[in-house]
């Protein structure tokens, strides 16, 4: 038993591997983006290849459609743009991250390629030091969504982090939530197990904007 446990653990590794060092998508124009009104909140983010998706420049401004980004701007939330790496760790996140970027609420979602592999202290500690790079004040850290491969890891992860959230003093979403059947995806919000469509991308990009609006105490 203990030799088969180990085998099973070994498969699972070998999956999500394969899936977070997959190729990124064709690079996509925006969605038609709304203008953001007069004294929108402004908004930045951090990530890996959930926030990038297959947007053409993510950190000068034009998110894809499979970004959830395009879904959290509004007439209330403008984005100013942030840093995001297909198959990005915390700790690439933490040293890639320059700020100050201006910007009156930073969004994390960052841990889908920690997940299994790295201990939740030393997340926990990068996610201190991306959030103090970006040198913004109000905090609003996302749950991860699920994969297909290892649900269970996922759900582990973000259990610490809503903890981690509450114990820094910033806002936290389960913004993953609509897009989870127990602890993989519901039907049509991935393509692959990990990555989200046009669709999971919508779903959570609809919570995290309005969870950006009630961080901003607007």
């Amino acid at each position: 038993m203990p030799h088969r446990a180990a085998g099973s653990a070994v498969v699972v590794a070998a999956c999500l591997l394969a899936v977070g060092c997959a190729s990124a998508p064709p690079r996509s124009s925006p969605p038609p983006l709304p203008e953001p009104a007069e004294g929108a909140i402004r908004m930045a983010a951090v990530g890996d290849s959930i926030t990038d998706g297959d947007s053409i420049d993510l950190a000068g401004g034009s998110p894809g459609p499979q970004s959830w980004v395009s879904y959290a701007i509004g007439p209330e939330v403008e984005f100013v743009g942030g840093w995001a790496e297909w198959g990005a760790t915390t700790e690439r996140m933490a040293d890639a991250v320059r700020g100050p970027l201006d910007a009156d609420v930073l969004v994390v979602l960052a841990g889908t390629n920690d997940a299994g592999w790295t201990g939740h202290e030393q997340i926990g500690d990068n996610l201190t030091r991306i959030v103090e790079n970006a040198g913004v004040e109000t905090v609003l850290l996302s749950s991860v969504p699920p994969t297909d491969f290892a649900g269970a890891t996922k759900t582990d992860l973000n259990a610490y982090l809503e903890r981690f959230a509450d114990d820094q003093g910033w806002a936290w979403v389960d913004a993953a939530a609509g897009l989870r059947d127990g602890d993989a995806f519901s039907d049509g919000m991935s393509y692959d197990g990990v990555h989200l469509t046009e669709e999971g991308a919508r779903v959570l990009g609809t919570a995290i904007g309005e969870a950006v609006v009630d961080a901003a105490g607007r």
